[in-house]
């Protein structure tokens, strides 16, 4: 079952790029988080929208909201992708799709990339309540960087 929007977010902690361990709720304690489940490191798609993301996230970062990336994909790809295409956020390591799994950001049955991690966007407050959703419903579908934009802002 998906996570929506007013519901709270499941807490979590998981491996970050930068060494250390990321958990949910500590990070809420100095703002929002802008949690985004994608599909993998360096497949075309997820380069062009994170490189996408790049060029515009100092607005996000300008209302002191933090993004973080989730996926499967290990430690050293994940430290490859980030530093590759210059991200300014952590990307963080979710080896066993538990977290992916518990947002339910899963790709459902019939998908070419069945099984994987989705593109999805969860904005969290901080007093851990989901402000704002955005989720692909075909796996191929790129976010809609001002719909995702725009809503993160109005939930502020």
């Amino acid at each position: 079952m998906a996570i929506e929007k007013g519901e709270k977010a499941p807490d979590f902690s998981l491996p970050s790029t930068d060494g250390s361990t990321f958990t949910l709720y500590e990070a809420l304690k100095n703002g929002p988080v802008l949690v985004n489940f994608y599909i993998g490191d360096f497949g075309i798609n997820c380069t062009n929208y994170m490189t996408n993301f790049s060029e515009r996230y100092e607005e996000l970062a300008d209302l002191g909201i933090v993004m973080v990336g989730v996926n499967s994909d290990g430690e050293d790809s994940h430290k490859n992708f980030k530093n590759r295409l210059g991200l300014q956020w952590e990307l963080l390591q979710d080896a066993d799709k538990k977290v992916s799994k518990e947002y339910g950001a899963i790709v459902g049955p019939g998908h070419l990339v069945s099984g994987f991690t989705n593109r999805e966007f969860y904005l969290i407050d901080r007093d851990g309540t989901v402000k704002f959703v955005w989720r692909s419903e075909i796996p191929k579908q790129l976010p809609a960087f001002d719909e995702i934009f725009n809503g993160v802002k109005d939930a502020l």
